[in-house]
């Protein structure tokens, strides 16, 4: 077997999925915003293919000389560091690369380590500048606090304007620094917040595009929590997520469905087998749906499963009264979809093996025209029927 990865896409040659299109809309349609900064949303549920959407639109970056791009993911520091002091140095790091950057770049990255110690971070600071401040330029920092307040809190109101200038030098006055920030949805809520309010906060005015990837219906919910603790008894509207993140994200990109017949197409090699099956398909489309990531694990586990019980995967042996020639591999991708699906009743299953049968007697009494539906369900244990009501 060959183990499916799901390592995201990181070529416009590689598409898989039928993102292209949509990448190339919507970059020629940043490409005309002004003023900037402006904040790209790519919406979509964990594992329809948002890194990979993001490494496509980088790699069609990589062909225009005039903007530069950073990537960065929050995940990689959550917990460690103030993430949003690591998103800034992250970006600095690049910018410290061009010579005549060099010494404005180190200037700016010491006033966004001292907000970091402001912010109670200690030496923990060096974890989120990349390299651009040494441990002893913290520990210099931390000894002379008292002293240079006045002088570091000059420096910090004119980040932004500083920052800005920087961003200019670094692409020109035509071009625009892409920023793309990656699983912002899988930070801790505080680290996730602090990342969308330093977007305002430090980078006012300059030529940047931030592009954020994640799951807008899981970090609506964060901003409703954390408005709804601080604003208890406000109206509805202002302790929304959804209007918070309104205000951060200026063009939302809701990711579209992958098709199934492009996924099938995409994953039939891999699929030992079962590849050309029809109803093998049918029963992945009902039970998985279109998420890339959740098919290809399934896949990757049906794989597995038939490789350790030693099942011949050549040609189909002979059926018989109309049974499709696969049936075996074909129950067991079903007891995988189920057991990965609804665990309850896999439980179920393994607690009462002949449920399988009775609700397949079940299935075919309902099927039949006058088979009486409550009557082949009163036949079920009790444990499988717990539903009936509530299907209907």
């Amino acid at each position: 077997m060959i183990p499916l990865t799901d390592n995201p896409l990181a070529f416009l040659h590689e598409d898989a999925y039928g993102f292209r299109p949509f990448v190339e809309q919507l970059d020629a349609a940043v490409a005309q915003a002004r003023p900037l900064p402006l904040t790209v949303g790519v919406f979509g549920a964990w594992g329809t293919g948002k890194s990979s959407f993001l490494g496509m639109w980088s790699d069609l970056l990589a062909e225009q000389p005039r903007n530069r791009q950073v990537r960065f993911n929050p995940w990689k520091y959550d917990r460690k560091v103030e993430v949003w002091a690591a998103l800034l140095h992250t970006i600095l790091g690049e910018l410290k690369k061009e010579e005549r950057l060099r010494e404005k770049a180190g200037r700016l990255a010491r006033a966004a380590t001292w907000l970091s110690l402001r912010a109670g971070l200690g030496s923990a600071a060096t974890l989120a500048t990349a390299g651009i401040v040494r441990p002893e330029h913290v520990n210099e920092l931390l000894d002379t606090f008292a002293q240079n307040d006045a002088d570091e809190y000059s420096q910090v109101n004119t980040f932004e304007d500083e920052f800005a200038e920087a961003v200019e030098e670094f692409v020109g006055p035509e071009g625009r620094l892409v920023v793309f920030v990656d699983d912002l949805d899988r930070c801790t809520p505080e680290a996730a917040m602090t990342v969308l309010e330093s977007l305002k906060l430090f980078v006012g005015h300059a030529r940047c595009v931030f592009v954020l990837a994640l799951d807008v219906d899981v970090l609506a919910a964060v901003a409703t929590n954390k408005f709804g603790v601080d604003l208890k008894g406000a109206p509805e509207e202002a302790i929304s997520g959804m209007n918070y993140l309104e205000k951060i994200v200026q063009l939302p990109f809701f990711l579209p469905d992958v098709e199934f017949a492009t996924l099938r197409a995409t994953l039939a090699p891999y699929v030992e087998g079962l590849g050309g099956n029809e109803a093998f398909w049918e029963l992945v489309r009902v039970g998985l749906g279109t998420n890339p990531r959740r098919v290809k694990r399934f896949v990757n586990v049906l794989n597995l499963a038939v490789a350790a019980l030693g099942w011949d995967t050549g040609p189909a042996e002979t059926a018989t009264g109309g049974q499709d020639p696969h049936w075996k591999q074909l129950q067991l991708a079903e007891l995988l979809i189920i057991r990965g699906q609804h665990r309850a009743f896999f439980r179920t299953l393994t607690q009462h093996p002949e449920a399988w049968q009775l609700l397949e007697r079940a299935g075919g009494d309902m099927a039949r025209p006058g088979g009486g539906r409550d009557l082949a369900l009163s036949q079920l244990p009790r444990t499988c029927a717990r539903s009936r009501t509530t299907r209907r």
